[in-house]
């Protein structure tokens, strides 16, 4: 179960003192937890996109800042489609840059295909896309984050939060005022920022079958979620939905359609003069749709769909090719083979969200031109 809007937020404003700048990380191991301090102005939790970034912009205002996360070497991973920006989301990437945040600068330290969409078009309705290395963009993020002043990194599962007692007044209100850690430990803070993304009460479903995950591999967040539910915040389910992974030499790229990207690529961030990559040396997108075979996959095993049959309402993100089957029937459905990395055997058919189960994934796949040999190396 997540809260509403998948964050909780609790500000307050802190005076701050001169202090001695410093990075510190942290394993709950040994002599480092004994090292570590137990009271700091801003504690984040979770080290995704939104935790990177609250952490840094907590860190640069001068706060004592710990960030913690399950497992530091998964800092900046990106758990979905590698990619940043797109209509709309370019500009909120901009604006992140504009307050000083690191997801554009970064995204020009590792983005494997730029393109400007709409260019046809005035522009207000450009929209700014970057296809991004998995791997180059964690290990850019994780230096920035490891190496920002005042800003510490403790790798540690939060279960718990510490509680003022209520108000007397105002029966019910109180405040957070730090951490409990699974180890029964305790950190104290004026302000705790909830960044957890898909980790509260995650499940993870393949046709009927589910099972407890913040993504796949990893563990959900559960003790948070309860605590959340205790303190009377309002809980629903979020929905999101992540196509297989194909591997590349088994796409027949003669069949489909090429994007190249951009001659002069457009940096995402105001302090880049340029991107890292030489327009040369960018990766190629391809284009295929689906066809009347995949609708009939689709329609005659809806009883196999967990997702379909049991989540009907509710907000999601990217729609399901089985959404968009049901809503939008007889049409073809553009499907995007886009490159995780320069040097990844794996690409990402974007807008093939699917949640069926593994082989009639796998039979679907073989029904979309240029997939009729592809081999599904996850579901």
């Amino acid at each position: 179960m997540l809260p509403v809007g998948g964050r909780y937020y609790h500000a307050t404003r802190f005076l701050l003192k001169n202090r001695p700048v410093q990075t510190f990380l942290a394993r709950e191991t040994g002599s480092d937890v004994a090292a570590l301090q137990c009271q700091y102005d801003v504690i984040v939790v979770g080290g995704g996109h939104a935790g990177t970034e609250a952490a840094a912009a907590a860190a640069r205002t001068g706060a004592e800042t710990l960030l913690v996360t399950h497992k530091i070497e998964t800092i900046g991973q990106m758990s979905c489609n590698p990619s940043f920006g797109g209509i709309g989301k370019g500009h909120l990437v901009r604006e992140v840059d504009a307050l000083d945040g690191l997801c554009a600068r970064t995204c020009d330290k590792s983005g494997i295909h730029f393109k400007v969409l709409n260019r046809s078009k005035g522009p207000a309705v450009w929209g700014l896309r970057a296809q991004v290395d998995r791997k180059l963009y964690k290990q850019h993020m994780q230096e920035e984050i490891l190496n920002t002043p005042r800003l510490t990194v403790r790798e540690a599962a939060v279960e718990d939060f510490l509680i003022s007692e209520p108000e007397p007044e105002q029966a019910g209100k109180c405040q957070v005022t730090g951490i409990i850690l699974a180890d029964g430990s305790k950190v104290e803070a004026r302000s705790v920022v909830l960044t957890t993304g898909t980790f509260l009460r995650g499940m993870v479903g393949i046709g009927l079958e589910l099972h407890p995950a913040g993504r796949l591999g990893d563990q959900p967040t559960v003790g948070l979620a309860q605590t959340l539910e205790r303190l009377g915040f309002t809980v629903g389910r979020l929905k999101t939905g992540t196509p297989p992974r194909i591997a590349k030499d088994s796409v027949s790229f003669a069949l489909l359609q090429k994007q190249t990207a951009d001659a002069l690529p457009v940096p995402f961030s105001f302090l880049s003069n340029s991107v890292w990559i030489q327009p040369e040396d960018q990766l190629s997108c391809y284009l295929t749709f689906t066809t009347p075979a995949v609708e009939q996959i689709i329609r005659q095993n809806l009883h196999l769909n967990s997702h379909v049959k049991e989540t009907t309402r509710g907000p999601r993100y990217c729609p399901s090719i089985e959404s968009k089957v049901l809503r939008f029937p007889g049409r073809r459905h553009q499907v995007w083979l886009e490159p995780e990395g320069l040097d990844s055997d794996l690409m990402y058919p974007q807008g093939l969200s699917v949640t069926l189960p593994v082989p009639l994934q796998e039979e679907l796949l073989r029904l979309i031109p240029g997939l009729e040999k592809a081999r599904m190396v996850q579901p």
